[in-house]
């Protein structure tokens, strides 16, 4: 691991990048596969799954008027 922040003052950036690229780079063949796993769940949740399930109400309306009166419309009306 680069030991540089102990010689003076460093970009924090450029430390944390350095922290995960040696983290990464020294992590066994089993650890990066699972990483690997776990970010292909997270593209298929957030980047597949929220075109189907998690569609905008407001697409359909034109004009900002006629979102605020849809937002306010749907805050007030109980529904039963």
């Amino acid at each position: 691991m680069n030991l540089d922040f102990l010689t003076g003052p460093v970009n924090p950036f450029k430390f944390l990048m350095n922290l995960y690229t040696d983290g990464f780079r020294n992590m066994s063949t089993m650890s990066k596969r699972l990483w690997l796993i776990a970010l292909i769940k997270l593209f298929i949740m957030f980047g597949i799954l929220k075109i189907f399930f998690f569609q905008d109400p407001l697409a359909d309306y034109d004009t900002e008027n006629e979102k605020i009166e849809h937002i306010s419309n749907e805050l007030t009306n109980i529904s039963k």
